[in-house]
């Protein structure tokens, strides 16, 4: 052929072929393979459960890949995928809308519309008896309810209703009865037994109407007794009007918890027994958390209210408290969309518990100030005590996100270690001690439990299987 023939136009381009690259190493196959269900993996434990979940067997790593186990080869699986795929975060409070928002802060003033007559019980039966009896009955009550409603959440879970609505149906009796046996043990006449099984049926009234979102029903209830104990600060001749009205709304708020028990569920559900897995974990933290709270005013109840009184902030906050910990997992999620390796959504989540913590403390802050200044500010042990159960908000944030992890030994410890260092101190001193350095050492054994919770969350919370 000459060279005319070879560059004239008539003749055919001539088009490089280019063979397709066949990578010879099966590791690079797999993470081809891999890489659609890999895309989002910011650790290799998920890469190693993935691997796992597609057959890939520790014999398999070794024979096929060359390394010693599934774990092993789940490292070189994720280094080689490269940064995770662009995922849009979700949003942070997905789920949560604003009516569920409203009735979560309403919990803690729930929590206090019985205050309202606390002064014209205690005009009737007595301030020391009736103080005591309040303050037992309030911690019996705590660790009932919180387990009956872990039990009932159990069995929803399980899909369940009925037999969940059984279990509640069930308590708010047996909550009356209790009480009852409450006063009684504690040597009360009448007037306590009724005071105690009124305490006991409120709270898990409560517990109920929360357990099916009729915050409302529980408030309008209680609106007469409200209204009853205002009316008898006003007018100290219409105590028995106040009591009336207190026995009227304990009475209005059952019944409402009773309604809402009925109709939930069908009859075709499996009557199989739930495991009570959990359930005494979830007693003894509910009994030692409400003793830590409540240990530390009662020796203040009868003659420095301003010091006792120091928990309210607390006790009005904790709605707040337990939203921001509802918003957690939702928060955690979107971290993980945007997290590019193990390290920064470790960074990320670090940030946002120590932001929440200090947002959960906030709010009872701003609410001790207002306590403070209308007790026209009366004194540093005063203040400091409102100080404590300020931090005590950010402990319990933590121990809601400790609880959705189920660390219920955790918890138990922690609180009964707190309450040892706060009694302990006390009792070795050997003398009365004076309100503004038993307040300081419970606002120290308050800083221990909130230290003592972070570093037993920390390892729970950095790993991101969990929020997958």
């Amino acid at each position: 052929m000459t060279i005319e023939q070879e560059t004239s136009p008539a003749a055919p381009p001539i088009h490089p072929v280019v063979l397709p690259r066949i990578s010879t190493d099966p590791l690079d196959e797999l993470v081809d393979r891999m890489r659609p269900a890999l895309a989002r993996a910011v650790e290799a434990l998920q890469v190693a459960a993935v691997l796992e979940a597609d057959g890939v067997t520790d014999r398999a790593a070794r024979v096929e890949y060359g390394f010693p186990d599934v774990f092993a080869l789940a490292q070189e699986v994720y280094r080689r995928l490269g940064p995770p795929a662009d995922d849009p975060p979700a949003p942070a409070d997905g789920g949560h809308g604003r009516r569920r928002t409203v009735r979560l802060l309403l919990h803690g003033p729930l929590y206090a519309l019985p205050a309202a007559v606390f002064p014209a019980v205690l005009a009737e039966l007595g301030q020391r008896d009736a103080l005591l009896a309040l303050t037992v009955a309030g911690v019996v009550g705590w660790a009932y309810a919180g387990t009956v409603a872990f039990a009932a959440y159990r069995l929803l879970g399980a899909n369940r209703p009925r037999r969940a609505a059984q279990l509640l149906r069930f308590s708010v009796p047996a909550a009356a009865l209790t009480g009852a046996i409450t006063g009684v043990l504690m040597g009360g006449g009448r007037g306590l037994v009724l005071l105690g099984a009124g305490q006991l049926t409120y709270q898990l009234s409560g517990t109920v109407l929360m357990f099916y979102r009729r915050e409302g029903l529980q408030a309008l209830a209680m609106a007469p007794a409200v209204a009853g104990g205002v009316a008898y600060l006003v007018t100290p001749s219409l105590r028995v009007a106040a009591l009336s009205t207190a026995a009227l709304g304990v009475a209005l708020a059952a019944g409402a918890a009773l309604f809402c028990t009925r109709g939930r569920g069908t009859g075709t559900e499996s009557v199989a027994r739930m495991r009570p897995r959990g359930l005494l974990g979830v007693t003894a933290y509910g009994f030692l958390s409400a003793v830590f709270l409540l240990h530390a005013a009662l020796p203040y109840l009868s003659h420095r209210l301003d010091i006792a009184i120091g928990v309210a902030p607390l006790i009005l906050a904790m709605g707040f408290v337990e939203w921001r910990a509802e918003r957690f997992r939702s928060q955690a999620v979107a971290l993980t969309r945007v997290s590019r390796r193990p390290g920064d959504f470790e960074r990320r989540i670090g940030t946002l518990v120590g932001r929440e913590i200090g947002v959960c403390m906030a709010v009872p802050a701003a609410l001790g100030m207002v306590l403070q200044a209308a007790l026209g500010f009366p004194g540093p042990a005063s203040a400091v005590m409102v100080a404590a159960h300020v931090v005590l908000a950010g402990a319990y944030y933590l121990a809601f996100l400790l609880a959705g992890f189920e660390r219920f030994g955790l918890l138990c410890g922690t609180i009964g270690a707190a309450l040892v260092l706060h009694l302990g101190v006390v009792q070795l001193v050997g003398r009365p001690v004076a309100p503004l350095a038993d307040t300081t050492l419970y606002l120290g054994s308050v800083l221990a439990l909130l230290a003592q919770f972070l570093f037993g969350l920390a390892p729970s919370v950095r790993q991101v299987r969990h929020f997958r």
